[in-house]
């Protein structure tokens, strides 16, 4: 998985007007990355890491770094699991 892809599946993950509000990137624009009509550029990479700041490290690497904080969704769903099967 690339940055692009790390970005597109964040953008997939929240609502398209949270990422407009977060930045300077308009509605429009979000609404065609997310459909794939245009590429995902350094700008909004930094709004993603805005709204999602566990995530930052994770969306520019692809590596996670649990111990200062920095996962990824799937670290974090993978955990949420964890923790199920251990209660039940």
């Amino acid at each position: 998985m690339n940055i692009t892809d790390r970005a597109l599946l964040l953008i997939e993950r929240t609502n398209l007007n949270t990422l407009t509000r977060a930045g300077e990137t308009n509605y429009d624009r979000w609404a065609s990355i997310r459909r794939g009509k245009a590429r995902v550029g350094a700008e909004e990479i930094e709004i993603l890491g805005k709204v999602f700041p566990a995530y930052r490290w994770w969306l520019s690497t692809g590596e996670v770094m649990p111990e200062i904080g920095q996962t990824s969704p799937e670290h974090d769903e993978a955990n949420r699991n964890l923790t199920e099967q251990n209660a039940g």
